[in-house]
């Protein structure tokens, strides 16, 4: 990588990042929010009720509810029971809509905090890679983590998700089981949606496919947290996912915690077509 001219250096030292910066007050301070947020809030429908109106996939699909039995899942990740690849993706989808329905999740707060939690991830970037860099997030929703590296130079980044709502500017749909995208030709690639996989093998493989040789991977994950009413997969710890994760990337760049959360910052990605070569490389 090329060395950083004198200011850039200095913008990575000090976190000056004006445009970041201004755009995250103006979401955490402006009453009933601002931007693509206040269009989502407009979407809030008074009449919802999630008891009579929720989607007939959260019958069955619900915290503790329509999960496989642990021998009947994988080793240390256990599955929900999906009947079918159709039902897998209609629960992926329509958390978004109920979201959007009781207009809840993207209020000033809580797009302030977003906001500031993925600066403290992707301030480390700078330090890896250029700023017209490739970067794809994968399950991104509504957007914030793609916002957030555009704000801080990366004007290639993009989101993809199996629902990414209407008129949405930073997010494509996608399917993150199946990626779009050509071998070998993104430089990065962020998700924090690890726990809503179908398969995590297929997963991290079209992870590894998409990325360059020397190309980054960043996965952020809730530590200790089980039962959600959403997540698709469960792994028996930390330790059982970090292991996973060394399947498909051979450098670690940085692990850390904050709260209740972990991040990973992966480099030099595995090329395999199964899990048992990549553990075998």
């Amino acid at each position: 990588m090329a060395e950083k001219s004198f200011i850039e250096r200095v913008r990575r030292k000090f976190g000056i990042y004006p445009k970041f910066w201004l755009k995250s007050f103006l979401y955490r301070w402006t009453p009933g929010g601002w931007g693509f947020y206040r269009e989502l809030a407009k979407l809030k429908d008074e009449s919802y009720d999630h008891e009579r109106d929720k989607h007939p996939v959260r019958h069955k699909h619900t915290g503790e509810s329509g999960w496989k039995e642990e021998d009947e899942s994988s080793g240390e990740f256990v599955y929900r029971d999906y009947g079918s690849y159709e039902e897998y993706l209609d629960h992926q989808k329509v958390k978004f809509d109920e979201m959007l329905k009781a207009g809840a999740g993207f209020g000033p707060k809580e797009v302030g905090d977003m906001r500031i939690r993925f600066y403290r991830r992707f301030r480390w970037l700078p330090y890896h890679l250029e700023k017209d860099a490739s970067c794809v997030c994968a399950g991104a929703r509504q957007g914030t983590e793609v916002e957030v590296l555009q704000d801080l130079g990366f004007k290639n980044a993009y989101g993809t998700d199996l629902n990414p709502g209407p008129e949405n500017p930073w997010v494509r749909e996608g399917d993150f089981m199946k990626m779009d995208e050509a071998d070998e030709s993104v430089d990065f690639v962020f998700c924090n949606a690890i726990d809503h996989v179908h398969d995590i093998d297929t997963f991290f493989s079209e992870q590894t496919r998409i990325l360059k040789k020397d190309g980054f991977g960043m996965y952020e994950v809730m530590a200790g947290t089980k039962g959600g009413a959403f997540e698709a997969i469960e792994w028996e710890s930390d330790g059982a996912l970090i292991r996973k994760l060394l399947q498909y990337f051979r450098g670690v760049v940085k692990i850390d915690t904050e709260a209740h959360w972990m991040w990973f910052l992966l480099t030099d990605p595995i090329k395999s077509d199964s899990p048992e070569e990549a553990s075998e490389s």
